[in-house]
């Protein structure tokens, strides 16, 4: 902004310039008004549909939808959380992050709009039900009155949000009923809609007095896979400890093809060259399945992480889509008879298949266990279940395991696989592997930064303008342009306003001093000496 400034008055051209505050507490747009009339603009007001539909239709539409669906999703998970309007003033008071404040200024708008909307057509959405079902049942019970139940069965109980458990304890406060919880804590994987897994867990801290009831016998998978993915699963000691029997025994239920990920060996260089040698990978160990089944029918399932996990596959030319009815398959190009179902891990849940393939389990960011990190927005209203290194991935693995009768075969790549692979090699001998794999794991994101704006990752990367390697932040550059090759320090490298250099951080020799200066400086005098005074992060 200073450099702008300087710059239009350098050539003596007009240039507005507005604040987001003022002194006289009026209005940013009242100003803006107030500075275009006296510069001579005619100010032609548009109604608010005219101004959405052009907003849409820009090239920048891209970030309007970006940020419907991050509204809507921290709506749902605010609801999820058993929040109201009133407790917007709550969240406020938990952040100093400047972006999280302006959010929480616009989704409270937005949100305020949208019960309005659904009050103007008698309407209500499925966690109002649940929440407003809660606080009628605390009125009954206020009032003095019970409902004549003895029993309430809660399914699936794993996943319960914080609003639901208000709603279950608020049905055990005016009935008295006993309440009996059904689930599995091990397949307990969906934080990022609000559940919370200790409410599960921890379920006597929560009712009192309670009768635990495990279900030992499976029948689904083997003993020997039981076994594999029992171990792998309870590594989390805040899991529930459970011993399962199984009465069916197959032999290395757990098989591992390595497919080659050298990017410059490939017969097709880059990423693509590796997802190709993932589809030739898999269909090779279709081929052995087939042989193993003496061509018979199998109810196969393919699981990835992602849905798009399933279109590289098709992009290999190996494999296509096939439609029979409301259905889609995946059918390998070799193997026309054989038509195959692709889910992602989290629509596996609750299935089951004669034969299992986990497909992406490499060590990358949007592999097994995902490495992807939540909007600082969307963590103030969910949960992370920080008991174990990727314990809720940990989870999600596990149910991937085990949606097979009979085996799953995981593919992996050679250099890069998954930690959870790698672990499984690890601490299981008899895992039989095909093809050749690493047990170093590498990581990913080692000692991750974040930007002290507002939150989001940084990534450390060398910008050719600078000549030097920046901590530049993953935001959009619209939101956050914090870029600093030092982070000791909170400053912000910017224009220089005596030259055409950049002002980064420095440090005085011998001394714990920063300061700005220009990178057009030069020890012989012949450069830049402008220098600025800069604030230390003397954490």
């Amino acid at each position: 902004m200073e450099y702008k400034v300087f710059h239009h008055k350098k050539f003596n051209t007009n240039l507005i310039t507005t604040f987001s505050s003022y002194n006289d507490k009026r209005e940013l747009l009242d100003h803006l008004k107030e500075e275009l009339l006296n510069n001579g603009f005619v100010l032609q007001p548009r109604d608010d549909k005219t101004v959405y539909q052009k907003l849409i239709s820009s090239t920048s539409n891209r970030y309007f939808f970006k940020l419907s669906f991050l509204a809507q999703r921290f709506i749902h998970n605010f609801k999820a959380k058993g929040y109201d309007e009133g407790d917007f003033s709550l969240l406020k008071s938990r952040t100093n992050n400047p972006r999280n404040l302006l959010f929480i200024d616009i989704i409270e708008r937005v949100y305020l709009n949208y019960q309005s909307v659904l009050k103007s057509k008698n309407s209500v959405d499925f966690e109002d039900m649940i929440n407003e079902s809660s606080k009628l049942l605390n009125e009954v019970e206020g009032m003095g009155n019970k409902l004549p139940f003895k029993y309430v069965i809660v399914d699936e109980y794993q996943d319960i949000s914080r609003q639901r458990f208000n709603l279950v304890k608020a049905l055990n406060e005016v009935t008295n009923a006993k309440i009996i919880a059904v689930g599995d804590d091990w397949q307990s994987i969906y934080a990022f809609s609000g559940a919370e897994v200790s409410l599960f867990t921890k379920f006597s801290e929560e009712f009192g007095y309670c009768k635990e009831l495990k279900i030992s016998k499976t029948y689904r998978n083997s003993q020997e896979l039981i076994n594999v993915a029992g171990n792998f699963i309870q590594k989390n000691s805040s899991q529930i400890k459970k011993s399962l029997k199984s009465d069916k025994n197959i032999d290395n239920p757990v098989v591992i093809y390595t497919y080659s990920d050298d990017y410059y060996k490939n017969k097709v260089k880059g990423y693509k060259g590796v997802r190709l040698e993932l589809a030739e990978k898999l269909e090779e160990a279709l081929g052995h399945l087939i042989k193993w089944h003496s061509g018979n029918t199998i109810n196969i399932l393919l699981i990835g992480r992602y849905g798009f996990d399933g279109i590289h596959l098709i992009e290999s030319d190996l494999f296509h889509i096939e439609q029979s009815g409301k259905h889609k398959y995946i059918v390998c190009n070799k193997y026309k008879n054989y038509k195959m179902t692709f889910l992602t891990a989290h629509s596996s849940k609750g299935l089951t298949f004669d034969e299992v393939f986990i497909i992406n389990a490499q060590n990358s960011v949007y592999g097994f266990p995902s490495q992807i990190e939540d909007d600082p927005i969307i963590k103030m209203v969910t949960v992370n279940d920080n008991s174990y290194d990727f314990a809720e991935e940990r989870r999600l693995f596990y149910v991937a395991m085990t949606r097979t009768k009979n085996h799953v075969f995981i593919l992996a790549p050679t250099n890069n696989p998954s930690r959870f692979v790698i672990e499984l090699l690890k601490d299981n001998k008899n895992i039989l592997v095909v093809g050749k794999i690493s047990s170093d794991l590498k990581q990913v994101r080692k000692n991750r930064k974040y930007c002290p704006k507002c939150g989001y990752p940084l990534q450390l990367k060398y910008n050719s303008a600078y000549g030097l390697k920046l901590y530049i932040c993953t935001n959009e550059p619209e939101v956050c342009d914090f870029m600093s090759n030092d982070l000791r320090s909170i400053g912000n490298i910017h224009l220089c306003d005596k030259c055409d250099g950049y002002m980064i951080i420095k440090k005085i020799t011998d001394k714990n001093n920063f300061f700005y200066g220009c990178t057009n400086y030069k020890k012989n005098g012949s450069g830049c000496n402008n220098t600025e005074n800069i604030i230390v992060d003397e954490n």
